[in-house]
């Protein structure tokens, strides 16, 4: 026997054969999940051997997803005809069910996750609310919502600008960033609070006192400034008549005026540097920085004079 003859049957007794490139199998699945809204081949079949080719094979793109929470049946030789002429399908043993099942997973978002998501949106923004017990009383909430599997986030938008008021939250929803759609809650939103209250009739030019007005709780959504703290108005006067009841706003109370109808008054009149001073007879009562008319007691003419302080006006001219 020659070398060469050797060296083969040494190679043939301790060396291991060649191997073949193994055959790439489809097992398809009768049932499967998604998360996407595409389905690809790797989501409804087993795909072996592991490799690049494979990963390649496997997300070769089938059919649109069903909506979520909903089923889509598929037939298997529906998907085969409609890959073979791609290269990544060639040489394939195809295997497995004849139909697959696809179920889009989904999320369930619940009427009381709603309300919890505006509730949060008014706590989160109870800086800008009135210092008030703030509660949102929902009239009409929206059914259950089935939504895509994924991350939630939301976005909650009031009626009103200012929140305050609104009678409607729309709330916009996202999955994974994505736009998921959107829901409407209406109902009353109430800001509750212990305002300052009319304890009777108060009329104009009535001083405001300890008796005449009184905290309440009061719902004052739909109220802008009212009134919280009486030492502030004690002692001015109403600017108009209000029922018992009223919750008392700023534009309700006035100082009570430093110039009354008839006093004398000094009346200051300037030109630049230069200042003259006469006497004069307040032709009204003046409250301070209000314009009056004063009658000049030298000229007994009527001029209009700018209240500076108790007894004193002044004029340009």
């Amino acid at each position: 026997m020659n070398y060469i003859g050797l060296l083969l049957i040494v190679c043939w007794l301790f060396c291991p054969p060649l191997s073949v490139a193994a055959q790439v199998s489809v097992h398809f699945k009768d049932h499967a999940e998604v998360s996407d809204q595409k389905i690809v081949l790797a989501d409804i079949a087993d795909i072996q051997p592991v490799g690049p080719t494979t990963e390649a094979l496997g997300q070769l793109p089938i059919a649109a997803a069903p909506a979520p929470g909903r089923t889509k049946e598929l037939y298997v030789v529906t998907v085969i005809n409609g890959l073979r002429n791609r290269p990544e399908a060639a040489d394939v043993d195809w295997q497995g069910s004849q139909t697959v099942v696809v179920e889009r997973k989904a999320v369930t978002l619940t009427p009381e996750q709603m309300q919890a998501m505006v509730a949060a949106y008014l706590k989160e923004n109870s800086s800008i609310l009135p210092k008030a017990e703030i509660r949102f009383t929902s009239v009409r909430t929206p059914e259950a919502m089935t939504l895509p599997a994924g991350t939630l986030t939301w976005k909650v938008t009031p009626s009103r600008p200012g929140i305050v008021g609104s009678t409607n939250f729309v709330i916009a929803l996202f999955v994974d960033g994505n736009p998921a759609g959107n829901c409407t809650l209406r109902g009353r939103l109430e800001a509750i609070a212990e305002v300052l209250t009319a304890a009777s009739a108060l009329h104009r030019g009535d001083l405001v006192t300890e008796d005449n007005v009184v905290l309440q709780r009061q719902d004052v959504s739909s109220v802008e400034n009212p009134l919280f703290v009486k030492e502030e108005i004690l002692g001015k006067q109403i600017a108009r008549t209000v029922a018992p009841g009223t919750i008392l706003k700023p534009e309700h109370i006035v100082l009570p005026p430093v110039i009354k109808e008839g006093e004398m008054v000094k009346i200051i009149a300037r030109k630049g540097s230069l200042q003259l001073s006469t006497s004069g007879l307040a032709r009204a009562d003046g409250r301070l920085g209000e314009t009056i008319a004063v009658k000049n007691i030298s000229s007994n003419k009527v001029i209009h004079c700018r209240v500076e302080g108790p007894g004193v006006v002044s004029v340009e001219f």
